[in-house]
Protein backbone atom coordinates (compact mmCIF):
# COMPACT_ATOMS: atom_id res chain seq x y z
CA UNK A 1 0.00 0.00 0.00
CA UNK A 2 1.69 3.14 -1.01
CA UNK A 3 1.91 6.28 1.28
CA UNK A 4 2.96 9.75 0.86
CA UNK A 5 3.84 11.93 3.68
CA UNK A 6 5.20 15.28 4.66
CA UNK A 7 7.93 14.79 7.49
CA UNK A 8 9.66 17.49 9.20
CA UNK A 9 8.75 19.96 5.85
CA UNK A 10 10.10 17.15 3.70
CA UNK A 11 7.64 14.81 1.84
CA UNK A 12 8.20 11.28 1.92
CA UNK A 13 6.55 8.41 -0.28
CA UNK A 14 6.55 4.41 1.55
CA UNK A 15 5.42 1.14 0.54
CA UNK A 16 3.37 -0.31 3.99
CA UNK A 17 3.40 -3.87 3.82
CA UNK A 18 1.17 -5.70 6.82
CA UNK A 19 1.64 -9.37 7.37
CA UNK A 20 -0.67 -11.35 10.22
CA UNK A 21 1.69 -13.91 12.08
CA UNK A 22 0.31 -17.16 12.97
CA UNK A 23 1.54 -19.81 15.10
CA UNK A 24 2.14 -23.48 14.05
CA UNK A 25 -0.82 -24.23 15.86
CA UNK A 26 -2.94 -21.69 14.06
CA UNK A 27 -3.43 -19.06 17.00
CA UNK A 28 -2.91 -15.67 15.69
CA UNK A 29 -0.09 -13.80 17.34
CA UNK A 30 0.02 -10.06 16.10
CA UNK A 31 0.57 -8.19 12.54
CA UNK A 32 4.30 -6.99 11.15
CA UNK A 33 4.33 -3.82 9.65
CA UNK A 34 7.23 -3.02 7.33
CA UNK A 35 7.99 0.75 5.94
CA UNK A 36 9.85 0.85 2.74
CA UNK A 37 10.96 4.18 1.60
CA UNK A 38 10.80 4.75 -1.47
CA UNK A 39 11.82 8.41 -1.78
CA UNK A 40 14.91 8.46 -3.24
CA UNK A 41 14.10 5.58 -5.50
CA UNK A 42 11.27 7.61 -7.12
CA UNK A 43 13.40 10.12 -7.72
CA UNK A 44 16.33 8.22 -9.24
CA UNK A 45 14.03 6.96 -11.61
CA UNK A 46 11.98 10.02 -13.11
CA UNK A 47 15.56 11.86 -13.15
CA UNK A 48 17.04 8.82 -15.15
CA UNK A 49 13.82 8.92 -17.49
CA UNK A 50 13.75 12.63 -18.13
CA UNK A 51 17.61 12.54 -18.72
CA UNK A 52 17.08 10.48 -21.88
CA UNK A 53 14.13 12.35 -22.42
CA UNK A 54 16.20 15.88 -22.90
CA UNK A 55 18.69 14.12 -24.93
CA UNK A 56 16.32 12.64 -27.06
CA UNK A 57 14.79 16.64 -27.37
CA UNK A 58 17.79 18.74 -27.54
CA UNK A 59 18.89 16.34 -30.12
CA UNK A 60 15.71 16.20 -32.49
CA UNK A 61 14.70 19.71 -32.06
CA UNK A 62 18.03 22.08 -31.86
CA UNK A 63 19.40 21.08 -35.76
CA UNK A 64 16.25 22.65 -37.57
CA UNK A 65 16.75 26.41 -35.19
CA UNK A 66 19.82 27.38 -36.93
CA UNK A 67 18.64 27.22 -40.49
CA UNK A 68 15.10 28.90 -39.48
CA UNK A 69 16.81 31.66 -37.90
CA UNK A 70 18.73 32.11 -41.08
CA UNK A 71 16.33 32.45 -43.16
CA UNK A 72 13.82 35.03 -41.14
CA UNK A 73 16.91 36.97 -41.05
CA UNK A 74 17.56 36.81 -44.67
CA UNK A 75 14.25 37.70 -45.68
CA UNK A 76 14.53 40.14 -43.49
CA UNK A 77 17.71 41.95 -45.12
CA UNK A 78 16.49 41.37 -48.85
CA UNK A 79 13.02 42.50 -48.34
CA UNK A 80 12.55 44.86 -45.41
CA UNK A 81 13.34 47.96 -47.41
CA UNK A 82 11.18 47.03 -50.52
CA UNK A 83 8.06 45.80 -49.25
CA UNK A 84 7.80 48.29 -46.37
CA UNK A 85 5.43 46.62 -44.74
CA UNK A 86 4.85 46.80 -41.14
CA UNK A 87 3.67 43.46 -40.73
CA UNK A 88 6.45 41.54 -42.70
CA UNK A 89 9.01 43.58 -40.36
CA UNK A 90 7.00 42.64 -37.49
CA UNK A 91 6.54 38.49 -38.37
CA UNK A 92 9.92 38.25 -39.44
CA UNK A 93 11.23 39.36 -35.46
CA UNK A 94 8.64 37.24 -34.30
CA UNK A 95 9.83 34.23 -35.92
CA UNK A 96 13.62 35.07 -34.72
CA UNK A 97 12.48 35.68 -31.07
CA UNK A 98 10.95 33.08 -30.73
CA UNK A 99 13.55 30.61 -32.25
CA UNK A 100 16.22 32.59 -30.29
CA UNK A 101 13.36 31.73 -27.26
CA UNK A 102 13.18 27.66 -28.15
CA UNK A 103 17.05 27.92 -28.61
CA UNK A 104 17.34 28.35 -24.94
CA UNK A 105 14.75 25.57 -23.86
CA UNK A 106 16.69 23.29 -26.01
CA UNK A 107 20.07 24.37 -24.12
CA UNK A 108 18.39 23.85 -21.21
CA UNK A 109 17.77 20.23 -21.78
CA UNK A 110 21.35 20.03 -23.58
CA UNK A 111 22.87 20.98 -20.24
CA UNK A 112 20.78 18.69 -18.04
CA UNK A 113 21.18 15.57 -20.53
CA UNK A 114 24.75 15.93 -20.74
CA UNK A 115 25.97 17.69 -17.79
CA UNK A 116 29.45 16.89 -17.03
CA UNK A 117 30.31 14.89 -13.64
CA UNK A 118 32.26 17.26 -10.94
CA UNK A 119 36.29 17.51 -11.21
CA UNK A 120 36.75 18.71 -7.22
CA UNK A 121 39.90 20.09 -6.13
CA UNK A 122 40.92 22.12 -2.80
CA UNK A 123 38.53 25.19 -2.78
CA UNK A 124 37.60 27.65 -0.15
CA UNK A 125 33.64 27.91 -0.24
CA UNK A 126 33.75 31.64 1.06
CA UNK A 127 34.70 33.48 -2.01
CA UNK A 128 32.61 31.46 -3.99
CA UNK A 129 29.70 32.43 -1.88
CA UNK A 130 30.46 36.47 -1.87
CA UNK A 131 30.79 36.34 -5.97
CA UNK A 132 27.60 35.09 -6.27
CA UNK A 133 26.08 37.27 -4.11
CA UNK A 134 28.20 40.29 -5.95
CA UNK A 135 26.65 39.17 -9.05
CA UNK A 136 23.33 40.70 -7.78
CA UNK A 137 23.61 43.13 -5.19
CA UNK A 138 23.66 46.30 -7.98
CA UNK A 139 21.22 45.10 -10.31
CA UNK A 140 18.34 44.70 -6.95
CA UNK A 141 18.73 47.86 -4.96
CA UNK A 142 15.65 46.60 -3.25
CA UNK A 143 16.63 43.54 -2.27
CA UNK A 144 19.19 43.12 0.96
CA UNK A 145 21.94 40.51 0.44
CA UNK A 146 23.60 39.30 3.53
CA UNK A 147 26.75 36.65 4.09
CA UNK A 148 26.89 34.98 7.61
CA UNK A 149 30.21 33.22 8.05
CA UNK A 150 32.06 31.31 10.59
CA UNK A 151 35.58 31.36 10.67
CA UNK A 152 36.16 27.88 10.79
CA UNK A 153 35.27 26.74 7.22
CA UNK A 154 37.51 24.32 6.30
CA UNK A 155 38.89 23.77 2.26
CA UNK A 156 36.49 21.76 0.51
CA UNK A 157 37.09 19.06 -2.35
CA UNK A 158 35.00 21.18 -4.65
CA UNK A 159 34.28 21.57 -8.35
CA UNK A 160 34.29 25.54 -8.12
CA UNK A 161 32.72 26.09 -11.41
CA UNK A 162 29.39 23.95 -10.71
CA UNK A 163 29.48 25.02 -7.22
CA UNK A 164 29.32 28.54 -8.71
CA UNK A 165 26.38 27.46 -10.95
CA UNK A 166 24.40 26.10 -8.27
CA UNK A 167 24.68 28.70 -6.07
CA UNK A 168 23.28 31.27 -8.95
CA UNK A 169 20.81 29.37 -9.14
CA UNK A 170 19.64 29.44 -5.79
CA UNK A 171 20.20 32.75 -5.33
CA UNK A 172 17.88 33.65 -8.69
CA UNK A 173 15.43 31.25 -7.17
CA UNK A 174 15.83 33.69 -3.85
CA UNK A 175 15.30 36.84 -6.00
CA UNK A 176 12.17 35.31 -8.04
CA UNK A 177 10.45 34.39 -4.79
CA UNK A 178 10.51 38.41 -3.59
CA UNK A 179 7.71 40.13 -5.04
CA UNK A 180 9.61 43.77 -4.40
CA UNK A 181 11.40 44.42 -1.27
CA UNK A 182 12.55 41.26 0.67
CA UNK A 183 15.68 39.91 2.05
CA UNK A 184 18.11 37.12 0.72
CA UNK A 185 20.63 35.58 3.59
CA UNK A 186 23.67 33.38 2.89
CA UNK A 187 25.22 31.48 5.34
CA UNK A 188 28.35 29.11 5.89
CA UNK A 189 28.61 27.16 8.98
CA UNK A 190 30.87 23.86 10.12
CA UNK A 191 29.39 20.95 11.99
CA UNK A 192 32.32 19.48 13.15
CA UNK A 193 30.14 16.75 14.91
CA UNK A 194 29.03 15.29 11.18
CA UNK A 195 32.23 16.94 10.07
CA UNK A 196 30.45 18.71 7.08
CA UNK A 197 29.81 22.28 5.98
CA UNK A 198 26.02 23.62 5.73
CA UNK A 199 25.33 26.22 3.22
CA UNK A 200 21.67 27.84 3.62
CA UNK A 201 19.75 30.30 1.46
CA UNK A 202 16.92 31.82 2.92
CA UNK A 203 14.55 34.55 1.65
CA UNK A 204 11.03 36.22 2.37
CA UNK A 205 9.55 35.70 -0.27
CA UNK A 206 6.53 33.85 -1.34
CA UNK A 207 7.43 30.33 0.30
CA UNK A 208 6.85 26.83 -0.86
CA UNK A 209 3.69 24.94 -0.48
CA UNK A 210 4.47 21.33 1.21
CA UNK A 211 2.84 19.85 -2.27
CA UNK A 212 5.51 21.99 -4.30
CA UNK A 213 9.06 20.79 -2.31
CA UNK A 214 7.91 17.22 -3.23
CA UNK A 215 8.58 18.00 -6.64
CA UNK A 216 10.48 21.06 -6.44
CA UNK A 217 13.70 19.21 -7.57
CA UNK A 218 12.50 16.96 -10.26
CA UNK A 219 12.79 18.08 -14.45
CA UNK A 220 9.66 19.95 -16.11
CA UNK A 221 9.20 21.30 -12.24
CA UNK A 222 8.70 25.17 -11.55
CA UNK A 223 7.11 27.48 -10.14
CA UNK A 224 8.44 30.13 -12.62
CA UNK A 225 6.53 31.36 -15.87
CA UNK A 226 9.37 30.91 -18.16
CA UNK A 227 12.06 28.17 -18.32
CA UNK A 228 11.91 24.60 -18.43
CA UNK A 229 12.34 23.75 -14.73
CA UNK A 230 15.70 22.67 -15.13
CA UNK A 231 17.60 24.89 -12.46
CA UNK A 232 17.05 23.08 -9.13
CA UNK A 233 17.65 20.28 -10.95
CA UNK A 234 20.99 20.62 -11.91
CA UNK A 235 21.87 22.03 -8.24
CA UNK A 236 20.37 19.15 -7.00
CA UNK A 237 22.83 16.96 -9.46
CA UNK A 238 25.63 19.47 -8.57
CA UNK A 239 25.17 18.92 -5.25
CA UNK A 240 24.62 14.89 -5.15
CA UNK A 241 28.30 14.67 -7.48
CA UNK A 242 29.95 16.68 -4.26
CA UNK A 243 28.60 13.94 -2.26
CA UNK A 244 26.03 16.08 -0.75
CA UNK A 245 22.57 16.96 0.18
CA UNK A 246 19.64 19.64 -0.66
CA UNK A 247 16.38 19.99 1.14
CA UNK A 248 14.04 22.80 1.37
CA UNK A 249 12.31 23.92 4.31
CA UNK A 250 9.69 26.84 5.14
CA UNK A 251 11.54 30.05 6.80
CA UNK A 252 9.73 31.18 9.68
CA UNK A 253 7.93 33.76 9.51
CA UNK A 254 8.09 33.69 5.71
CA UNK A 255 9.53 32.88 3.05
CA UNK A 256 11.86 29.68 1.81
CA UNK A 257 15.38 28.08 3.17
CA UNK A 258 17.83 25.78 1.10
CA UNK A 259 19.74 23.77 2.92
CA UNK A 260 23.45 22.47 1.08
CA UNK A 261 25.42 19.51 3.54
CA UNK A 262 28.78 19.21 1.71
CA UNK A 263 31.05 16.64 3.22
CA UNK A 264 34.70 17.83 4.34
Amino acid sequence: MPLKLTIDGRPRSFLVSLNSLTADTGRHMGIVMVFDDLTELEKAQRMAAWREVARRIAHEVKNPLTPITLSAQRLKRKYSETLQEPIFDECTKTIIDHVDLIQNLVNEFSSFARFPTADPKPCNLQPIIEETVALYREGHPDIQFSIHANDSIPTLNLDRQQIKQAMINLVDNAIAAIRQKGMVALSLAYDDKINKVRIEVADDGTGISDDDKRRLFEPNFSTKKTGMGLGLTIVSTIINDHHGTIRVQDNVPQGARFIVEIPV
